[in-house]
């Protein structure tokens, strides 16, 4: 996630507010070179909280990968992160793809990166001082919707923008009707090229 400096901020106060540390911020930002000297206006990478999920590893939460097993005839796309945000994204995939939604389309390991960046998996993230938040509607939740992409693109049943399940749904619907799939968003296709990830 992007964050636009403000005059008055300080990488110990974001580090607070991000639920991160500072010597991540710096890890992340490698044009810091002086943690107490910061720019206003200047771009700030804000990096996953560690204490979230990982995209890879087993360590944490149940395994949701169906194991060994593969059900015959279905395209492997790549496995559900662990944890409980993989568990959202595989709830969320489920009601996809009995909606209709082709399983290439959404591989879970970018919907996992996406939520990093975009919430770092926190499913009350709120962005309050965006272009869309001066506007009125700040995005909202693990995959950063505003409410109105959220009316647009949400399923009957799943009206909650606060709901992690129900934001995952809406934000990959919106991915795939803009981009073609999950894994065409800019943000995915930069940290894939090395050029690093963007909003979507």
């Amino acid at each position: 996630m992007d964050y636009k400096i403000k005059s008055g901020d300080t990488l110990s106060a974001l580090a607070k507010r991000f639920n991160t540390d500072v010597d991540s911020l710096v890890k992340a930002n490698p044009n810091i070179t002086n943690k107490d000297l910061i720019y206003a206006d200047a771009k700030l990478n804000i990096p996953g909280s560690k204490d979230e999920f990982q995209a890879q590893g087993a360590a944490k939460g149940p395994d949701l990968t169906g194991g060994a097993q593969q059900t015959q005839g279905s395209q492997a796309v790549g496995d559900v992160p662990p944890g409980q945000v993989g568990d959202w994204i595989k709830q969320a995939m489920d009601i996809l793809k009995a909606n209709g939604v082709p399983t290439d389309k959404m591989n879970p390991q970018d919907i996992a990166k996406i939520i990093q960046h975009e919430s770092s998996g926190n499913p009350n993230a709120i962005n309050n001082w965006d272009s869309n938040a001066q506007k009125g509607t700040p995005s909202i939740g693990l995959m950063q919707t505003i409410q109105p992409t959220f009316d647009s693109y949400k399923l009957p049943g799943h009206d909650n923008i606060r709901n992690p399940v129900d934001n995952i749904i809406a934000g990959v619907r919106y991915s795939i009707a803009r981009y073609g799939s999950v894994s065409n968003v800019p943000g995915i296709q930069g940290l894939n090229s090395g050029s690093g990830y963007v909003g979507y």
